[in-house]
């Protein structure tokens, strides 16, 4: 399996182009960083068109996955999509990170992200759940045999990111994927480093720090 990572900058909306980037690259799944639509939202929002998202991803031939604010029923969610032939399935991030102040903005999710993918069973877990082994660990129990953390994770913060990465990949004896985002939105600057850790703990791939960046491993 090819998996194409995108570390892209926070404040560049167009996620599309990476994603005609990756038409004829082989990638069996493309992935991108939480809230890759829209940025933060620290103060309120809305959630994106999701017809038209939808529309978009269903014009390409790979898997994507995908973080948008989502609404739904009157509330806001940090989602992430996993969109493939046509079909998704979401997860809402379940810990949100207060000092980012997303507790006002979203309401959290409740169930574990766990994805049936015609690659098998995969696991998704954003940015601030990496904190929480023990979502990790119900993803693994439940089948998960590789997980997606999706992330806008701050520089000032991102080496606790590369070590829970590996951390976490050590503990389940799994897979574990982080995409991060790159530049400032004014509000914080994110740290890249978007890497793949192999159930060993070994890191395959890693992005620099401040740089949009594509990765692409093969697993």
């Amino acid at each position: 399996m090819k998996i194409r990572l995108i570390q892209k900058d926070i404040g560049n909306p167009d996620y599309r182009r990476f994603l005609d980037e990756a038409v004829g690259s082989h990638a069996d799944i493309v992935c991108f960083p939480e809230l890759t639509t829209s940025g933060c939202l620290y103060d309120g929002g809305q959630g994106v068109d999701f017809e038209e998202l939808a529309r978009v991803l269903r014009e390409y031939p790979f898997a994507v996955f995908i973080g948008f604010p989502r609404s739904h029923e009157g509330r806001l969610y940090n989602s992430y999509m996993y969109f493939h032939g046509g079909e998704y399935q979401i997860y809402d991030k379940i810990n949100l990170f207060e000092p980012m102040n997303e507790a006002s903005v979203y309401t959290p999710g409740s169930a574990p992200g766990l994805i049936q993918s015609v690659f098998g069973v995969l696991g998704v877990a954003t940015c601030y759940d990496l904190r929480f082994p023990e979502l990790f660990n119900r993803l693994a129990i439940r089948g998960a045999k590789m997980i997606f953390v999706p992330s806008a994770f701050p520089r000032v913060r991102v080496g606790d990111f590369k070590e829970l990465i590996v951390q976490r990949a050590i503990e389940n004896s799994i897979w574990v994927v982080g995409i991060n985002a790159v530049g400032d939105d004014g509000v914080n600057e994110f740290g890249g480093s978007s890497m793949v850790a192999d159930p060993d703990g070994q890191v395959l791939a890693q992005a620099d720090e401040t740089s949009e960046t594509v990765l692409d491993v093969t697993i």
